[in-house]
């Protein structure tokens, strides 16, 4: 009787063995250690960038880093040249990042797929024609793409060239830039000292891989041992290195951090700037923007702040009436956060600007001209009084069109050049006059786009919120959204102490219910949002203006002259017919107070006395035309103003808003899907012709690189040689024409007759006797080389694809 084996354990004991060797093979020791602190500098980066506060999708990012480096390894320890791993590790990352994109998306595999392209080409389309889109999650792949290309770099760098620097300086880099831009609270130096630290044990253990193969070299025994002490050791040093750098002082840190800002404000760092920021979510910066006040594109809730005594601004203006100087506004909030709802970037190199505004805010407004002169170093922001129609400089502009594009609804006004010190502009503003009686009757018959926009209450408003606004308004008995709005900003100045020196709001509690309810203090930004929340909460539609206070009347300069300590943000409330009108929440400015309503208490303020002095050569005088329209029963009508022009003597042309500017928006024909269509068909033409650009270098790369003053038949036999790495033959310099042709014979028999004859005509041309060869039969035997080198490269490549697929790999 026979007994019959289970295979099954031989083949496990197979398997074993196999993997086994396999280890042995692609790791020496302590590789193992050195993937893992390699992960750990790449991950450090991604962690202080989603800390500062930037859109980053950890769970898409995070899986890429190590993935990256994983890959990176495995081609570092292959056989391929840098070019074809470089190549394959760009194709593999791409797969990579739109499938953990998709796997991250809600719904399934072809769902989120779809949801990513598709978002992805809308942001391109946008960048390309001029859009604003800060689609998050083109964000993370952006940074997940540069992520996967620095772990392969930092895996090839580190365990194919063993060149560590090249490995650690490009995430230093990143760390280092996030540090000096973040101007929030949190710590960030934390990260920045475990990367150094780490990075310190990847050149310890370089240096310790370079003298133990010298010593292997020279035939020098070392105990197995060694490498672990000099490892302890070297860490050891590393630490006490780490802790030396962070006790040693810094006496000249801050001037070379001033230094820095100055770098960081000049002219193309500024306009890289800006096109970020058309294109991706910002956080609290310092850098390019610093100089300007609130300038970023969003504005978030924080702790204290500390404004200095610096002339920003000197603006002359028509003495007599309360001025705000804007800088950008501010739409929608969530949970302690202000950004913009501005879609569309319009740049015009022409002059003036002219600004379409929407017909339904024109009613008693006055136009009113300013003159502003930079006092900064440079200002990337254009500043004007609310509402502005007219700038006279090259400008970008971010808005956002109204219902039906009739109108232009700005969020900021950028020159397309930066504005040196000294440098002059002027703008033009429709400024409101309206009373209070007038703004009590306008109801509140609210337009579509800002019903749509300006009535969103955030998910993080709590509920207490609302009841509070409803307590204010019941008690001060307000019935109309104009009384209601004067209710809570009186009530904002009587209940809310003014201070600056307030701490972080708490994490977990949205800012507005802490400052109202809890803190009870804040500073203009903490005002502001509480009234606009609140009234939002009541269906009355509200934003938030960013700029300067008025600042202090100089009768010497006949100029208001605006300080650092000017800046302020305050609330725009909407009115059917009159628009955006200003209202004043924050306790330490002085009160609104409007033809016909009741007096709040007067603060001082900076009002110049009427001045001797002359007016501007255009005195704009506002001439009412009556449209009367349907009101609700018992309301007045409100009449439509449609401002003209009174010139005086010495009068000087000017665009009157009515007229239709060279921005102003064309209805939409039945064509209008073509622009969408080109910008379409010049994205596709940029990418045919980047990666034909591509092809033709790896072309070059392969095909005519080094190969100057060769002749054809030399070109092909080095061209063979060149092209043999690619499926795995390595030439030894030892060895014969002949016996070359022979290894390639033997691996690739398709291609032993086009080698061949390569091989005999390059030994013919290389050994033989140097004798005067007929044109004609240099000719010939050039086109015997070519076309043989045709064919020889056409089963090279075809066995190099099928080294590329393990299912079609031989055997």
């Amino acid at each position: 009787m026979t007994t019959r084996l289970n295979p099954l354990p031989a083949l496990l004991e197979r398997w074993r063995r196999r993997l086994i060797h396999t280890g042995r093979t692609l790791f020496s020791p302590g590789d193992f250690l050195a993937l893992l602190i390699t992960i750990a500098v790449l991950i450090l980066p991604v962690l202080a960038l989603e800390r500062a506060g930037w859109p980053l999708l950890l769970a898409t990012t995070l899986p890429m880093v190590a993935l990256s480096v994983l890959f990176g390894f495995l081609l570092a320890r292959s056989q391929y040249n840098e070019l074809l791993a470089l190549l394959m590790s760009a194709i593999y990352g791409i797969g990579m990042v739109l499938l953990i994109a998709a796997i991250n998306e809600d719904g399934g595999l072809l769902d989120g797929f779809y949801s990513v392209l598709t978002r992805l080409l809308r942001w391109f389309v946008d960048a390309f024609t001029g859009g604003i889109n800060q689609d998050d999650l083109v964000f993370t792949v952006l940074v997940s793409l540069l992520f996967w290309f620095l772990g392969y770099n930092a895996a090839w760098h580190l365990f194919r060239v063993d060149r560590v620097w090249r490995a650690i300086i490009p995430p230093g880099l990143i760390l280092v830039t996030n540090s000096l831009y973040y101007a929030g609270d949190e710590n960030l130096d934390t990260y920045l000292v475990v990367y150094v630290f780490l990075a310190l044990l990847l050149v310890v253990r370089s240096n310790i891989e370079a003298r133990l193969w010298e010593w292997y070299v020279n035939g020098v025994r070392v105990p197995k041992q060694l490498r672990a002490q000099l490892f302890r050791i070297g860490m050891m040093l590393a630490l006490v290195t780490v802790v030396g750098a962070w006790l040693i002082p810094s006496q000249d840190l801050q001037e070379r951090l001033d230094r820095f800002q100055e770098f960081m404000q000049s002219e193309p760092l500024t306009q890289l700037s800006e096109l970020w920021s058309r294109l991706f979510s910002t956080v609290e910066m310092e850098g390019p923007t610093t100089a300007d006040y609130f300038g970023g594109d969003s504005l978030q809730l924080g702790g204290a702040i500390q404004l200095g005594e610096q002339t920003v601004l000197l603006v002359s203006a028509p003495p007599g009436r309360r001025y705000y100087w804007r800088s950008r506004v501010f739409d929608t909030y969530e949970n302690g956060r202000w950004t913009p709802a501005a879609d569309i970037r319009l740049t015009d190199e022409q002059t003036p600007l002219a600004i379409v505004s929407p017909p339904e805010t024109l009613a008693a407004r006055d136009m009113v001209q300013q003159q502003f002169t930079i006092a900064l170093n440079a200002s990337r922001l254009i500043y004007t009084a609310p509402q502005p129609v007219q700038v006279d400089l090259p400008t970008r502009t971010d808005l956002r069109y109204t219902t039906d594009r009739e109108g232009m609804n700005i969020s900021v006004i950028r020159p397309i050049r930066a504005l040196e010190r000294g440098t002059s502009y002027t703008a033009t503003s429709l400024m409101s006059s309206a009373s209070a009686a007038q703004l009590r009757a306008a109801g509140n018959a609210y337009p579509g786009w800002v019903t749509d926009l300006y009535l969103q209450v955030a998910t993080s408003t709590t509920d207490r919120t609302r009841q509070l606004a409803q307590v204010i308004i019941a008690d001060a008995g307000a019935v109309t959204p104009y009384d209601q709005a004067r209710a809570i900003e009186s009530w904002l100045r009587a209940n809310i102490k003014y201070e600056e020196s307030i701490p972080q709001p708490p994490r977990n509690q949205d800012p507005v219910d802490w400052v109202l309810f809890d803190l009870k203090q804040g500073y203009c930004n903490y005002y502001a949002s509480a009234m606009i929340i609140m009234l939002r909460s009541l269906g009355i539609p509200a934003r938030m203006a960013a700029g300067f206070a008025q600042g202090q009347y100089d009768p010497a300069q006949n100029a208001y002259a605006v300080l650092e300590r000017d800046a302020h943000t305050w609330v725009e409330v909407f009115f059917p017919g009159y628009g955006w009108i200003e209202f004043e929440p924050t306790a330490a400015q002085a009160p609104i107070n409007r033809v016909d309503d009741a007096p709040a208490e007067q603060q001082p303020t900076a009002t110049p006395p009427p001045s001797p002095t002359p007016t501007p050569t255009l005195t704009p005088s506002p001439a009412p035309t009556e449209n009367l329209q349907p009101t609700p029963e018992g309301q007045q009508s409100i009449p439509t103003i449609t401002p003209t022009f009174t010139a005086t003597a010495t009068a000087t042309p000017v665009i009157v808003p009515t007229f239709p500017p060279p921005l102003a928006p064309q209805a939409r024909g039945p064509l209008a899907f073509l622009l969408p269509a080109l910008g379409l068909a010049l994205l596709g033409l940029v990418l045919i012709v980047a990666i034909v650009g591509i092809l033709v270098f790896v072309w070059w790369w392969w095909e005519w690189r080094g190969m100057g003053g060769l002749s054809p038949v030399a070109r092909a036999y080095a061209r063979l040689e060149r092209y043999a790495s690619l499926i795995g033959m390595r030439f030894n310099p030892q060895q014969t024409p002949e016996e070359r042709r022979q290894q390639v014979a033997k691996n690739l028999p398709k291609a032993e007759p086009p080698v061949t004859a390569i091989t005999r005509l390059y030994t013919v041309e290389r050994y033989g006797r140097q004798e005067s060869r007929h044109p004609t039969e240099a000719e010939t035997q050039a086109d015997i080389a070519d076309e043989a080198w045709s064919d020889t490269r056409g089963n090279i490549l075809k066995r190099w694809l099928r080294r590329l697929l393990p299912w079609r790999r031989d055997k």
